[in-house]
């Protein structure tokens, strides 16, 4: 196993291994180690059916449920499936391709998922790229002055922020019951592996500052929001057929691009999450 790292502020490579093969406990603890440091791991050329990607995901943890039951494989409800022609089943019905903005997976459970990991089984000959941002990186860019200031701040998470810059999947009646709406987390994020802080902000998600007047939050929210969309916190995945790829939402946002002629081009991707702490 060998890991080349990204020209960019997270990511990197692995080579030298196949996930179909019975890995090893130190090649498992290498793995979770570079997911940590890297925040985004990717290992190309892979061939794997649903049994065996649920099998590579539980190297990384537990599954957490998927959000979203109508997209999940039946006979493996752990794995969800994304497509280039997903609708709002729940909704209008409409075509709706998910996650078309900045965004860190499922941050209004009290313990959102700590990883989310998607395979590549057909993908477009152009286009359809997934953006990752290190906010690990932005914070530790922030001035002293900004990482005093959020220190001890907690944001409020719902499911639809009304500052949501995209309406999301309505959710069924029980989903909403099942899943819950909201939960408080603080901004400056400890990981648990290596004790660095990150911006845990979720721009689908975040409604407000918890004990802060709308006017104070909004601006604050802003400011943050204008420093993580820096370009030089972030990296753009271009997709090959027989990509396993994880990332860590505890220091790092993404986001899916609907930039291909998807009625010409297909693009399908299996996805696992994996359960994670309360963030503290």
């Amino acid at each position: 196993m060998k890991i080349h790292p990204f020209d960019a502020p997270l990511g990197a490579e692995i080579t030298g291994i196949n996930l179909t093969d019975d890995l090893d406990i130190s090649t498992i603890k290498a793995l979770n180690e570079a997911w940590a440091e890297y925040i985004v791991l990717c290992i190309r050329s892979q061939n794997l059916t649903p049994r065996e990607f649920l099998k590579v995901g539980r190297i990384f943890g537990e599954p957490f449920e998927q959000l979203y039951g109508q997209f999940n494989l039946p006979e493996f409800p752990d794995v969800g499936v994304l497509t280039h022609m997903d609708g709002d089943t729940a909704g209008s019905g409409k075509r709706k391709i998910r996650g078309t903005s900045w965004h860190t997976d499922a941050s209004y459970f009290e313990h959102p998922p700590a990883g989310t990991m998607l395979f590549a089984v057909n993908v477009p000959s152009d286009g359809g790229d997934t953006d990752f941002m290190s906010t690990r990186a932005a914070y530790n860019a922030l001035s002293e002055n900004m990482k005093k200031r959020i220190d001890g701040l907690n944001a409020v998470h719902v499911y639809e922020s009304s500052r949501s810059p995209r309406r999301l999947i309505k959710r069924t009646e029980d989903q909403v019951k099942k899943f819950g709406d909201q939960f408080v987390h603080p901004i400056a994020r400890t990981h648990p592996v290596h004790g660095e802080k990150s911006i845990y902000l979720n721009p689908i998600r975040v409604e407000k500052i918890d004990g802060m007047d709308n006017t104070e939050s909004d601006a604050l929210i802003d400011k943050l929001h204008d420093h993580l969309f820096q370009p030089r916190f972030h990296y753009r995945h271009k997709w090959q057929i027989g990509d396993f790829l994880i990332w860590d939402n505890r220091q790092a946002l993404h986001q899916a691009n609907d930039d291909y002629d998807w009625k010409t081009q297909e693009r399908k991707l299996y996805r696992i999450m994996t359960k994670g702490e309360r963030p503290i």
